[in-house]
């Protein structure tokens, strides 16, 4: 249910400058997320948009038998959270590693490992996570307020004995791998939005086709740990996939899909 949620969130934002701006959703009917979510039963769509409105992440709108769905600013916000590359991470990195350490978390280990991915943290080893990001503080917090504080340690350094930062980064988070995905979205976006201007229905089809490249693309982002510029592999097409996605939803959108 959680990531049908996000991928219906996605689907609200996606039209409207791509998150950059929390007002001016467009209302959709179920119709038009049942084609995005169609990997999923219409009922759990429904449920999972039902949800999503008495939380206040959509506001929904009746006309007759038509429900439609718009996209909150708390929805927008909620999305965000779930998704590495829009949390504000992106950015200059001081070049400083953030690693918790923890011992004897037994039981806890697992709901431990849940909150510092949430923070941009990786496991390296058992109880032992590490993150580019400047989370010292957050990190602080949310071990103060789990009280792990007498079985976990947080470590900042700036140096390696052995290795580099962007051997690191690449294998940590499997860079590499994903790279190569952005590589293929690339591709196929490329060539989906120049046979579409030729002949609009193609994205219709079913293969390589809107729904194909939209349900890339989503992955795509809950792959992306989001990581500062400097740590990222010099064939990184994250911009270009970006900017191709979104010719193709204004594309499919003018098209009515």
């Amino acid at each position: 249910m959680r990531v049908l949620k996000t991928k219906l969130l996605f689907a609200l934002a996606c039209e409207h400058d791509f998150l950059r701006k929390s007002e001016g959703y467009e209302y959709k009917p179920y119709e038009y997320l049942y084609f995005r979510l169609s990997e999923f039963e219409q009922g759990s769509v429904r449920d999972a948009a039902i949800r999503l409105t008495r939380s206040g992440s959509l506001d929904k709108i009746t006309r007759g038998n038509l429900s439609s769905f718009r996209l909150t600013g708390l929805g927008r916000e909620k999305f965000l959270e779930q998704v590495a590359v829009y949390r504000g991470q992106r950015r200059v990195w001081d070049r400083i590693w953030r690693i918790v350490i923890a011992t004897g978390i037994g039981e806890e280990s697992r709901q431990m490992g849940r909150s510092l991915e949430g923070l941009g943290y990786e496991r390296v080893a058992r109880g032992v996570f590490v993150t580019p990001f400047s989370v010292s503080k957050e990190t602080k917090s949310l071990i103060l307020a789990k009280k792990w504080q007498e079985r976990a340690q947080i470590i900042e350094s700036r140096k390696m004995v052995l290795g580099d930062d962007l051997k690191l980064a690449r294998t940590l988070w499997k860079l590499d791998k994903i790279a190569e995905e952005y590589s293929d979205f690339v591709s196929v976006s490329g060539r989906l939005l120049k046979l579409a201007r030729q002949n609009i229905v193609l994205l219709q089809q079913s293969k390589n086709g809107f729904k194909d490249v939209f349900d890339r693309y989503f992955y795509l982002l809950m792959m992306d740990p989001g990581l500062p510029k400097k740590l990222l592999p010099p064939d990184w097409q994250a911009e270009k996939a970006e900017e191709l996605f979104s010719r193709l939803v204004v594309m499919a959108k003018t098209a009515g899909i």
